[in-house]
């Protein structure tokens, strides 16, 4: 019997633990428009937000808590206007990526592919408008 309460206990704060980092809200993905000629950028990710159309110039973010068991996933479709025929899929944020406790991920659209920049390093190109695959720094 007392095993079985230290087991709940110690299940319990795990729960409490997991709940307290995702109100800290802490993490952040970043997603800045720098396309030419008055290009819209739309984003569209599995964090219930919906679908964003962010402006030249500007950008769009979301914050959130990790998961204290490194699960944390978020995926995105980027798409270029103004007729949004060129778009990439990808993973946003993966919590592996990085052991900072609020990491920060910053994709940035240009007209020669999609960069990233994370936890405040120089953005590398990483995709390719319209490419199937990740591309190799």
């Amino acid at each position: 019997m007392n095993n079985l309460l230290i087991v709940l206990t110690f299940l319990g704060l795990c729960i409490s633990l997991s709940n307290g980092f995702d109100m800290l809200g802490g993490s952040k993905v970043t997603f800045s428009n720098q396309l030419e000629h008055s290009k819209l950028l739309k984003v569209l990710c599995d964090n219930d937000e919906g679908e964003q159309l962010v402006k030249i110039g500007k950008e769009y973010e979301f914050t959130f808590g990790d998961s204290i068991f490194k699960t944390t996933r978020y995926s995105c479709k980027m798409d270029q206007g103004p007729n949004f025929k060129h778009h990439q899929e990808f993973v946003a944020y993966d919590a592996s990526w990085s052991k900072a406790l609020e990491a920060t991920c910053k994709w940035i659209a240009r007209e020669d592919g999609i960069y990233f920049s994370q936890d405040g390093n120089p953005p590398l190109r990483r995709y390719e408008w319209d490419g199937p695959h990740l591309l190799k720094n």
